[in-house]
């Protein structure tokens, strides 16, 4: 209560000096002294609320990014293996590939072969698509390529 009673003192005392103040001052000083408080106080709340939008839009763009980037490790979560993992089986890295590329992949193992059919609508994606499995160690012993309808089907034996 003592605490409370010296910050209400304290503050009549300096209410009392401003006051004395503003009763020298010419009604034209008075006018520009009120304006002038007016002003700084608009300006500083202005400020305030200026870089904390800012700061608020700068937090909004890492929010955006930091989604996006669990979007993509959601997404590429399935495909990633830790290296304890082992060789990958020709079923597991066609599938793999055409995950990476988007695409779904009707296979069927015979033998030491694999028979895939895949479309899409743009044939780089296909030979794309073609060109990791090469490069995965994967031969492509029999393809066939069929226009239908927009869809480019691709069908192809692999070993």
């Amino acid at each position: 209560m003592k605490a409370m009673q010296n910050l209400q003192t304290v503050l009549d005392q300096r209410l009392e000096l401003i006051s004395t103040y503003f009763d020298r001052l010419t009604p034209r000083d008075r006018v520009l002294a009120i304006f002038l408080v007016i002003f700084v106080l608009v300006s500083s709340i202005g400020a305030a609320l200026w870089y904390t939008h800012a700061a608020a839009e700068k937090q909004q763009k890492r929010v955006n990014q930091l989604k996006e980037t669990m979007t993509w490790m959601q997404s590429n979560a399935v495909t990633m293996k830790s290296s304890s993992d082992g060789q990958l089986t020709p079923m597991e890295q066609i599938q793999r590939i055409a995950q990476h590329q988007g695409l779904s992949v009707a296979s069927q193992q015979n033998a030491e072969q694999i028979q895939l059919v895949v479309s899409h609508a743009n044939y780089v994606v296909l030979a794309n698509f073609l060109t990791q499995l090469t490069q995965n160690g994967l031969s492509i012993e029999k393809m066939e390529l069929v226009s239908d309808a927009g869809q480019i089907k691709l069908s192809a034996s692999v070993k």
